[in-house]
């Protein structure tokens, strides 16, 4: 158990190194050397988590798994002018300045780009927890605890977030964490990568639209 606290405290100073310059900000006019460079943090951070560990992480890689995760990656990246093309860009939303922090309504390329690299980040953080700090324990119980620090990672948003969207995140977490546990414990993470850029298109895409979830307004 010891052992596994510690990789799990490694865990959460990998997070704070690849978030510490990320989190809570709007990236408002930001420029492509920034984006580089805050890409490539998530990328580091990425490698640091998994580096040696190759040969205890199972990923399915076949026409279909890799098809999808191609297919999303180019749809997330060709979004911002698809949204562009049929949306009506949220003014009545981004005029209120904290709403700038969701950056993601915007579907500025730049920004995009980094939030891509965080996906993927965020991918790897499940991989690293599955396969490397869990793994031998019970499929019953890693899945619990993985479900668990998930939860506390999202609930970390408190620090960066409205209230009402950092709570919102973590509720959803917690069925996430169990589906893509699941998913990713068989090798598919491809998949729930796939899964986690297309959420994140389709729920700040419905803000381009007249019928928006008014609560979250």
């Amino acid at each position: 158990m010891f052992s596994i606290l510690l990789k799990i405290v490694f865990l959460f100073l990998i997070l704070i190194i690849a978030n510490i310059a990320y989190k809570g900000k709007t990236f408002d006019k930001t420029s492509w050397v920034r984006v580089f460079f805050l890409s490539l943090i998530f990328v580091a951070s990425s490698f640091f988590l998994l580096i040696g560990k190759g040969q205890k992480i199972l990923i399915t890689v076949n026409y279909f798994t890799i098809g999808i995760f191609f297919a999303t990656t180019l749809l997330w990246f060709i979004f911002p002018k698809i949204i562009r093309f049929f949306g009506k860009y949220p003014s009545w939303y981004l005029k209120n300045k904290k709403n700038n922090v969701r950056f993601m309504v915007k579907f500025e390329s730049p920004s995009m780009t980094i939030k891509y690299f965080e996906v993927v980040f965020q991918q790897s953080t499940f991989l690293y927890l599955l396969f490397v700090a869990l793994i031998d324990l019970p499929k019953n119980t890693n899945i619990f605890l993985f479900t668990v620090v998930i939860t506390a990672i999202h609930l970390g948003n408190l620090l960066f977030m409205d209230k009402k969207w950092a709570l919102f995140y973590t509720v959803l977490s917690i069925p996430m964490a169990i589906i893509f546990g699941n998913m990713i414990l068989q090798g598919f993470v491809l998949l729930t990568t796939s899964i986690h850029l297309l959420f994140y298109l389709i729920f700040n895409a419905t803000y381009w639209f007249p019928v928006n979830i008014k609560e979250f307004k």
